[in-house]
C-alpha cells in the first residue's frame, strides 16, 4: 500500500461535498462501440503545479522516472503555460481545445473553482459556441478515449463532451456524441493511479488523459518551497513514483508495450514564497516542463532543437500568440497527441494548429 499523499483537508472537503451524488461512467470493461484498433496509444499526463527546477534540483536518483523522460525522450524545461492565466482549469482547457484563454479565438474559460459554476455548465455555454477538443478528435476517428482525474473540477470536461453536450460524430461510422468513453475521478492521485492500473490491465485506450495533483496541493500550502527537504519537493517525488506506476503498466502489458507515447507537462508552476500562482508575469508561474516519450522519439533531444523554424526558446518571457515565433506551450499538447495518432488538428484550435511541433528525429 502506498503511503498517504499530502492533501489539504479543506480541499478534500470541498471536492467531496461537490461530488456527492455525481454519476460515474461505466467501468471501462463495460464500454462498447465501433472503435477502431489503433497501432499506438497516447497518454497525456498533466502533473499539476510542477516546476521544472524541482525535477533538476531533486536529480536522477531521487526522481528517476522524470529523468527517464529526459534520458529516453525529447523535452524542454522552458515550455510555457497560457499567456494570461497561470491557473488550473484555464490551462487544462487549453490542453484539450488547443486554444489560449482570451480573445476571439480563445476558449474563454477563466473560472478555476468548481464551486463557482453549476454542475450542468459546459465549455460551450461559456464560449457561446461549440468548442472542439482532443477527445472529440480521437473519438470521432474511431479511437477509445478516457480521462482519469484527481480534481472534481475536471468533471467540466466530461459534462461538456457527454452524450447530451458533445457534437454529432460526422465521421462514419457513428460513435455517438459522448466523446470521453471512460471518466474516472478520485480526489487522491494515488487512488486515480490505482483505478488506472486496473483499467490498463484489461483495456487499451487510444487516447488517455491523466491528471496528478500532488505538487499543486502541496505548493498551495507550503508556498512552492524548492528547498530539500520540503513538502513541495516530497510531492514531486510522489508524482515521480506515480509516473513510475504508469511506466510499469506499459512495460508489463504486451498490449501497451512498444506502442505507447507519453506526453507529460503541467498547467503551471508556482512562485516560491507565494500560496497562489496567479501572477502571470512571474516566470516561476508560467515556466513549465514538456516531455515526449515513445517509439521513434530521439533520446535526450531538446524540443527546441527539433523545431528550429517553428518554435523559439522564449528565455524568461511569455510572449503573446501574435508575437512572432512561439515557444512550446502546454496548449499544444492536444494537437500533438492527435498528430501522434494520425488525426487532424482540433477544429478551431490556434496552438500547434498546424501540428508542426515535431517530436521525432528529422530523418523519420
Amino acid at each position: 500500500m502506498r503511503p498517504l499523499a499530502f492533501t489539504a483537508p479543506c480541499v478534500v472537503l470541498a471536492i467531496t461535498m461537490w461530488y456527492v451524488g455525481a454519476q460515474s461512467k461505466p467501468d471501462s470493461s463495460s464500454v462498447t462501440g465501433n472503435h477502431a484498433s489503433s497501432p499506438i496509444s497516447v497518454i497525456l499526463i498533466s502533473v499539476d503545479g510542477l516546476r521544472p527546477d524541482a525535477i533538476t534540483k531533486l536529480g536522477a536518483n531521487t526522481v528517476p522516472n522524470f529523468y527517464r523522460l529526459r534520458r529516453e525522450g525529447a523535452f524542454t524545461d522552458n515550455a510555457r503555460s497560457a499567456k494570461d492565466y497561470t491557473i488550473t482549469l484555464p490551462n487544462h482547457t487549453g490542453m484539450i481545445t488547443g486554444r489560449l484563454v482570451t480573445g476571439y479565438d480563445g476558449h474563454n474559460w477563466t473560472t478555476n473553482r468548481d464551486t463557482e459554476f453549476p454542475p450542468d455548465v459546459t465549455l460551450h455555454k461559456q464560449k457561446g459556441s461549440y468548442l472542439d477538443s482532443v477527445f472529440a478528435g480521437a473519438h470521432d476517428h474511431g479511437f477509445r478515449t478516457a480521462l482519469f482525474a484527481s480534481k472534481s473540477k475536471f468533471s467540466l470536461f466530461d459534462v461538456s463532451y457527454n452524450s447530451a453536450n458533445g457534437a454529432e460524430d460526422m465521421i462514419a461510422p457513428d460513435n455517438g456524441r459522448d466523446k470521453i468513453d471512460v471518466f474516472e475521478f478520485k480526489n487522491r492521485s494515488e487512488n486515480v493511479i490505482d483505478k488506472l492500473e486496473r483499467a490498463m490491465k484489461k483495456d487499451v485506450f487510444d487516447f488517455l488523459m491523466l491528471h496528478i495533483r500532488n505538487p499543486d496541493t502541496a505548493g498551495h500550502v507550503f508556498k512552492w518551497n524548492t528547498e530539500i527537504p520540503s513538502p513541495y519537493m516530497a510531492s514531486v517525488r510522489k508524482a515521480d513514483e506515480l509516473l513510475g506506476d504508469v511506466f510499469e503498466q506499459i512495460e508489463d502489458n504486451s498490449t501497451w508495450k512498444g506502442r505507447t507515447y507519453l506526453v507529460v507537462t503541467t498547467d503551471h508552476g508556482g512562485a516560491t514564497g507565494e500560496k497562489q500562482h496567479k501572477a502571470n508575469q512571474n516566470p516561476e508561474n508560467y515556466t513549465i516542463p514538456f516531455f515526449v516519450w515513445g517509439p521513434g522519439i530521439p533520446a535526450g533531444a531538446d524540443l527546441y532543437a527539433l523545431n528550429p523554424e517553428t518554435r523559439q526558446d522564449p528565455g524568461s518571457q511569455n510572449p503573446a500568440l501574435d508575437e512572432g515565433v512561439q515557444p512550446i506551450r502546454n496548449a499544444g499538447a492536444g494537437n500533438l497527441c492527435l498528430d501522434l495518432l494520425g488525426v487532424p488538428a482540433i477544429s478551431g484550435s490556434t496552438v500547434n494548429a498546424m501540428q508542426d511541433l515535431k517530436v521525432k528525429a528529422l530523418t523519420q
